[in-house]
């Protein structure tokens, strides 16, 4: 349980002393306390991450050319790295994922009145951080500007402090046998199920456990966010609206297809591991697998770079043309990742290219005709469509209070101008639209154009509708989810497809 969580539930309790802030409880005798200490790692213990990555992370973000200063202090040593990540981006303790087990042990512990320590290799300002947060600890031990308290130094230290057996140890990694193989009863939590059994030595004693479940499929899919493939789909509608969907060209946009879903997984895991604490303020997004410490940062980073391979060999497999694309796909996500996303308008206006730029790539390894109609088409749509994305979550931030978007460069007061701009936007695609029907171009490819018209008033209606959903706060922030969930959006669309096929359909003689 998270300690704010654990403060309401204090004071819920009838026995609760808004005077004092506390429970009034009896304290064990004497005699009953337990008097050894009882120390507790902090790095995949007591939280579900790793707070140097986490910081180095925080580094990259901050200023994206650190990565060569990153290894600079690596050189000069370990401890050295840790106190100048924490100088450069202190943590945020309130924001870390609490293992709540082992949270709950330590609150009970203290409660009988037993001593609390902190001892982590994590820099000591960061672990003065997390104390002074949790309000738990007695003594905290960490990494100082030029020692790295890890494995065999920890245990030295604690051995220095309290003696050999005069500590029990919470611990979560291999780098914690040489401290279980000098404590009393030694605690397993994390992934570990039980403390080695070459920790257990020379009298150690095998305590309890807080083991933690491996991330299973399903972790792992929600990592990848396989959901959102369906944006993907979009590389299909060039072949389709050109009616050149052959053997070769299904194959090829097929490959094409699972080639942007990797390169997208691969981005949005990226993307992920840069927000960890913005995502983690998030009532949707702390949920994810990185942010909730269901995955490590080290997982992550070998997942991202999998995928992102993975897709450059599939469109390698199509040609040159389709690997240019999805680097330039890639090029625009870590632009908008790193930087435009802060950006009022350059955020939207990316978006939409990213959507344009599937729609492009389709046509391209199909060998169908990408017209300038589609392509002014696809810009104003999905410029509408981002704006209902940014529109959402800034409804859903006024209902919370907040006057600004965290990572976002607009305010409550921008709502108004959002909503213009994305209905302006949807009704200039409509317009597109429109004067494409009329075109002579689509004279030559329907035998009756003049059925397509009923498309105009389809769609206008649907981009009218997602608004309408927007402005009533029932939109879930991205609206081409939305589609694929919601039932009257695949009444329209078999609805404008039965106005293709009429229009395709030649009238017997």
């Amino acid at each position: 349980m998270h300690p704010s969580a654990k403060a309401t539930k204090q004071a819920r309790d009838p026995r609760y002393d808004f005077s004092t802030g506390t429970i009034p409880v009896s304290l064990p005798a004497e005699d009953s306390i337990d008097h050894v200490p009882l120390v507790v790692d902090l790095d995949g213990t007591l939280i579900a991450t790793d707070t140097l990555l986490e910081g180095a992370l925080r580094v990259l973000k901050q200023e994206p050319r650190s990565l060569l200063q990153l290894g600079t202090w690596l050189v000069q040593g370990k401890a050295v790295l840790k106190a100048a990540v924490a100088h450069h981006s202190p943590l945020n303790a309130e924001t870390l994922p609490y293992r709540p087990a082992v949270l709950e042990f330590l609150q009970a512990q203290r409660l009988q009145g037993r001593k609390i320590v902190l001892a982590t290799a994590a820099h000591q300002s960061t672990a003065y951080a997390v104390a002074v947060h949790l309000g738990l600890f007695d003594e905290v031990i960490a990494s100082t500007d030029t020692d790295n308290l890890k494995g065999r130094r920890k245990r030295d230290a604690l051995i220095q402090r309290f003696g050999i057996r005069g500590f029990d140890y919470i611990g979560d990694a291999r780098a914690d046998i040489p401290v279980w193989s000098v404590c009393r009863t030694a605690y397993a939590a994390g992934h570990m199920s039980s403390v080695p059994r070459a920790a257990l030595v020379d009298g150690s004693k095998q305590g309890g456990s807080f083991a933690t479940p491996r991330a299973d499929l399903r972790t792992w899919v929600r990592l990848m966010r396989v959901y959102q493939w369906v944006k993907n789909l979009l590389v299909f509608i060039p072949a389709f609206l050109n009616h050149s969907i052959d053997l070769t060209s299904l194959k090829s946009v097929l490959v094409t297809f699972f080639a942007f879903s990797f390169v997208a997984s691969g981005t949005y895991i990226f993307n992920d591991l840069f927000d960890l604490e913005s995502d983690r303020k998030h009532p949707r997004k702390c949920k994810r697998p990185l942010a909730a410490g269901e995955i490590s940062i080290t997982q992550g980073v070998v997942m991202a770079h999998l995928l992102l391979l993975g897709g450059l060999l599939m469109g390698a497999s199509i040609g040159l043309v389709l690997v240019l694309c999805l680097l330039t796909y890639f090029a625009l996500t870590s632009l908008y990742s790193a930087f435009l996303k802060r950006k009022p308008v350059l955020d939207v206006i990316t978006l939409a290219m990213l959507y344009t730029v599937r729609v492009y790539s389709g046509g391209l390894v199909s060998g169908a005709y990408v017209s300038p109609w589609l392509f002014q088409f696809s810009i104003f749509f999905f410029l509408s469509l981002a704006f209902v994305k940014r529109y959402s979550e800034l409804r859903r931030l006024r209902y919370q209070r907040q006057f600004d978007a965290p990572g976002r460069g607009y305010r409550l007061g921008d709502l108004s101008i959002i909503s213009q701009a994305g209905i302006g936007s949807g009704m200039i695609a409509g317009l597109v639209l429109a004067l494409y029907i009329n075109a002579q171009e689509l004279q030559r490819t329907y035998p009756h154009p003049h059925m397509l018209w009923g498309v105009c008033p389809l769609f206008i209606y649907w981009i009218v509708r997602v608004w309408l959903v927007a402005h009533r706060g029932n939109m879930q922030e991205d609206p081409i989810l939305f589609a694929f969930h919601d039932r009257v959006s695949y009444i329209v669309g078999s609805l404008i497809v039965a106005a293709v096929i009429l229009g395709l359909t030649p009238y017997a003689s």
